[in-house]
């Protein structure tokens, strides 16, 4: 698949993939552990955002380092139009991994949002922007002395989940899920397809049909 058609993919998966469409098809492949942790959501209800994964690693430090924010701006450069920016922490607890600026730099270079397992700060200025940010609660401490971005563009695990730079993250008010880069194609058609059966389903039973039969019939629930 090109890079044109998965593009394109991706713009049909932002107007219709609610993410648990996109899980219910990948339990149907197989594939039953795409969701991150729970915790992992939305600042602000009502902005779901779905892109290619733009990965970065970050790991804890003890020291300031004498130059900030050196791997950081490395990946803040790198990342592009249409990215979902996806930041692995490994569930720090020692500051904040997002902020206002970031998320203003990301807008400025045509990002989608931000996932991270980790904590995000400036919610209210990040909530002004309207920038969609996905992460485990907040906190007011500096990333600067606490963590450190050493690397991007390569695989990360969130929650047990391998995220692969150009897989697609799908995130709504019901969590984040990771489909595949190699079966996006496959999983947005079957999505597709299963709206449309749910669709019938609810006219079904919305015309009087028993449950049971409008499940017989339609194979949803």
């Amino acid at each position: 698949m090109s890079d044109h058609d998965s593009g394109g993919l991706v713009v049909q998966a932002v107007q219709t993939m609610r993410t648990a469409l996109v899980c219910d098809v990948l339990d149907g492949l197989g594939l039953r552990s795409q969701a991150l942790g729970a915790d992992i959501c939305s600042l602000r209800p009502g902005r779901p955002v779905t892109g290619r994964a733009f990965t970065a690693v970050s790991r804890e430090v003890d020291e300031t380092p004498e130059v900030p924010y050196v791997g950081l701006l490395r990946a803040l450069d790198a990342v592009g139009h249409g990215d979902v920016f996806v930041l692995a922490a490994s569930r720090t607890e020692r500051s904040a991994m997002w902020g206002e600026l970031l998320s203003t730099t990301c807008l400025a270079r045509g990002v989608n949002g931000v996932v991270t397992d980790g904590y995000a700060r400036d919610t209210a200025q990040i909530a002004a922007l309207g920038f969609p940010t996905y992460c485990r609660g907040t906190c007011p401490l500096d990333i600067h002395g606490r963590g450190e971005v050493t690397d991007h563009g390569v695989p990360v695990v969130i929650d047990g989940v391998v995220i692969s730079p150009g897989d697609l993250i799908c995130a709504d008010d019901d969590g984040v899920v990771v489909v595949p880069a190699d079966i996006v194609e496959e999983v947005t058609v079957r999505a597709h397809a299963k709206a449309e059966d749910e669709d019938a389903f609810r006219q079904a039973v919305r015309g009087g049909m028993l449950p049971s039969e409008a499940y017989d019939r339609h194979k949803v629930l």
